[in-house]
């Protein structure tokens, strides 16, 4: 396999032999460790032919060991002359492997911020911007971030305060959405387990594009909700008013239609709700509620608004029914 492992990194493998290879590896663990180890060092020294082998690499990175990279490079002198620049390239990468400031950058690509169900959380970013994220929603954001540039990336729903940087955009990833602001306060409501997109605009202007449709994009103004309409980016007049409310984890809702609030709570809560057709899910309702409170209780407070009766079948799932 020694004549395998060194065809492999100098791009000469077979496919067929690849096979060969692969198929010890799974069967041979010490084999499978000296691939990695030197996996890592093409990647890290950029000899690597795609991303996805030097994420591989990187992944295997704490499978280093240097006594079996000094085995593998005495190997490789051996061999032939031909492979002169290579060995020249993977020794290289061995010192610099070795130093704990490239281990660092490694292990500290990305922040990334869950709220758990029923809990909000608030992240203060490093460029002064403030995002208060709503029940089983993810922020996720490189450590460049405030660097070159301010991209963020977002499942769920979230109220940013942005700070204003003329020279840096503020933009969020939603899925097939992209959302560029200069400094604003909004919130999005983009959970990629439901078809429903909102964006409600409170202060300042956000440019919203779909990043598979160059057509399909607007501009908001204060005061303006931007929703989907059969998979189209759509303005309307906002009503939104929650904005202390969000932050400080209280829903506040006025004449909604109750099937809304209910896939709302079905978000937050991170459980199926199923809901008989006998009950009215276009009526309107008001009322507030604590996004802390047990899912049992905010269904109580539901009670006093709408005509309905539960049953809790598990933590996961309830039936909705009159």
């Amino acid at each position: 396999m020694e004549d395998l492992l060194t065809k492999y990194f100098t791009g000469e493998i077979t496919a067929q032999e690849k096979k060969r290879l692969f198929s010890a590896m799974d069967a041979d663990p010490a084999l499978r460790e000296e691939f990695y180890a030197l996996q890592n060092v093409m990647a890290v020294s950029g000899c690597l032919e795609s991303e996805e082998d030097a994420v591989v690499a990187t992944q295997g990175y704490k499978r280093f060991t240097g006594k079996l990279f000094r085995r593998r490079l005495l190997q490789l002198v051996s061999r032939s002359c031909k492979y002169a620049a290579l060995i020249v390239l993977v020794a290289t990468s061995v010192y610099f492997l070795t130093r704990h400031q490239v281990l660092e950058q490694l292990a500290e690509r990305y922040t990334e911020v869950t709220a758990p169900g029923g809990q909000r959380v608030k992240v203060d970013l490093p460029d002064g911007t403030v995002a208060w994220l709503s029940p089983c929603s993810t922020l996720r954001y490189a450590a460049s971030f405030n660097g070159k540039d301010r991209n963020v990336e977002l499942e769920g729903a979230t109220f940013f305060d942005v700070a204003h940087d003329t020279e840096k955009p503020f933009c969020i990833s939603t899925g097939n959405y992209r959302i560029t602001v200069l400094g604003t306060r909004f919130n999005v409501m983009a959970y990629p387990e439901s078809d429903r997109f909102e964006i409600d605009l409170v202060e300042g202007s956000v440019r919203i594009e779909n990043t598979h449709d160059p057509t399909d994009h607007l501009i908001l103004h204060p005061h303006e909700q931007a929703v989907l309409r059969n998979n189209r980016l759509w303005k309307q007049t906002s009503a939104f008013d929650n904005e202390e409310y969000l932050k400080n984890g209280i829903v506040s809702f006025k004449s909604r239609p109750f099937g809304e609030i209910l896939d709302n709570i079905a978000l937050w809560q991170g459980v199926e709700l199923t809901v008989d057709e006998t009950v009215n899910v276009h009526g309107l309702v008001t009322g507030k509620f604590r996004q802390s409170d047990s899912l049992e209780s905010i269904l109580r407070v539901l009670q006093s608004v709408a005509d309905f009766s539960y049953d809790i079948v598990d933590e996961k799932h309830v039936i909705i029914y009159r």
